[in-house]
C-alpha cells in the first residue's frame, strides 16, 4: 500500500498539518520522469518553431543592425526595420516556453502529493504556499482508469453534470495523471463511493 512514507520530507511535515490526525489509506505523487516525456512530445513542433523564429529574429535584427547610421532607411522602410524584430519576438518567446514545457511539467510533478483518507481525496499542491483540493469520494460519480507503465495510471474522476451560464450541460471531471499504483487507489475511492 502506498503510504505518506514514501513523500519527500517537507511534503510529509506539511501534510501532517493538514490532515490534522485523518487516517491515510493511500498517498502518493506522480511520475516526474512520465511527466517530463508525456510533454516531450511537444517538442515535435517546438524545435522546428523555436528554429524558424530564431532564423527570422536573427535576419530581422541583422537588418536592423547592419545599416550605417547615415544610410538608414526613411519612411515605410524604417518602420519596417523597427516592426520586424519586434514582430518576432513573441515567437521566440512562445518557442522557449515550448521546449522548457517538459521541464516545468516534470518540476511540477515534484511539487504534487495526492492522498486518501476515509473523508477526502486530497491533491496538495506544494509550493511557496500549500494548493489543496479536496474531494469526498461520495461526491464521485464514476472513475475511469487508463493503466500506463509499471503500475501508474491516469484516474479521471467524473463529479456529475452542472450547467454553465448559458444553460449547457458540462462534465466536471478531475484528473489524476500518472498515478503510482492506480488499480490501489481505483479500488480504494470505489469503496468509499458506497
Amino acid at each position: 500500500m502506498s503510504g505518506m512514507q514514501s513523500l519527500p520530507r517537507d511534503a510529509l511535515q506539511r501534510l501532517t498539518r493538514e490532515l490534522a490526525g485523518e487516517p491515510i489509506l493511500w498517498a502518493g505523487q506522480p511520475s516526474p520522469r512520465l511527466a517530463f516525456w508525456r510533454a516531450a512530445l511537444l517538442w515535435l513542433f517546438a524545435v522546428p518553431w523555436t528554429a524558424f523564429s530564431l532564423a527570422w529574429e536573427g535576419i530581422a535584427l541583422a537588418a536592423f543592425f547592419s545599416a550605417e547610421p547615415g544610410q538608414r532607411p526613411e519612411g515605410v522602410g524604417a518602420v519596417l526595420v523597427w516592426i520586424f524584430p519586434l514582430f518576432g519576438l513573441p515567437f521566440v518567446l512562445i518557442g522557449l516556453w515550448m521546449l522548457a514545457k517538459p521541464f516545468l511539467e516534470a518540476r511540477k510533478a515534484r511539487r504534487i502529493v495526492h492522498v486518501l483518507t476515509e473523508t477526502r481525496l486530497i491533491t496538495a499542491e506544494l509550493g511557496p504556499t500549500l494548493m489543496v483540493t479536496s474531494v469526498p469520494p461520495s461526491r464521485i460519480v464514476e472513475i475511469t482508469r487508463k493503466d500506463g507503465p509499471a503500475g501508474t495510471g491516469t484516474l479521471s474522476l467524473s463529479l456529475g453534470q452542472y450547467r454553465d451560464t448559458d444553460g449547457d450541460r458540462l462534465e466536471k471531471v478531475i484528473h489524476l495523471p500518472g498515478v503510482p499504483e492506480a488499480t490501489q487507489l481505483d479500488r480504494e475511492l470505489r469503496r468509499l463511493m458506497g
